[in-house]
């Protein structure tokens, strides 16, 4: 799956690009990268890798390449986590044996607590 990403320039040394997010780009599947410029005059590149975007416009840490979060992923995890929690299973486990309380989630348990099937 492609991963984006931006360009963050902390200092300009030649004050063409400005500083901020200054460009964005993608890293394919394969390793190959495209890079776009965020400005008025916009170009785009296409480069073998993230090391060689780094390497040419990095500036020697002037400019940072930020990752762009992955949502879809990060939401799949979290939903596959929560799939899986049973707040009453661990409540009830919790319990001493035949305690009133524990009777009676026993007795009215038979509803899941799997809030995203």
């Amino acid at each position: 799956m492609a991963k984006l990403f931006y360009l963050q320039r902390v200092e300009d040394e030649n004050g063409i690009s400005g500083t901020g997010r200054i460009a964005q780009g993608v890293i394919f599947d394969n390793g190959k990268v495209a890079l776009t410029w965020l400005s008025d005059t916009p170009s785009t590149g296409i480069y073998d890798s993230i090391g060689d975007v780094r390497s040419v416009h990095g500036h020697e840490g002037r400019t940072e390449i930020i990752m762009e979060q992955d949502w879809k992923r990060s939401f799949n995890e979290l939903k596959s986590a929560l799939t899986q929690f049973d707040p009453v299973a661990i409540i009830k486990d919790k319990l001493p044996e035949g305690s009133d309380t524990k009777v009676l989630i026993e007795k009215h348990s038979e509803k899941k607590w799997n809030y995203l099937k």
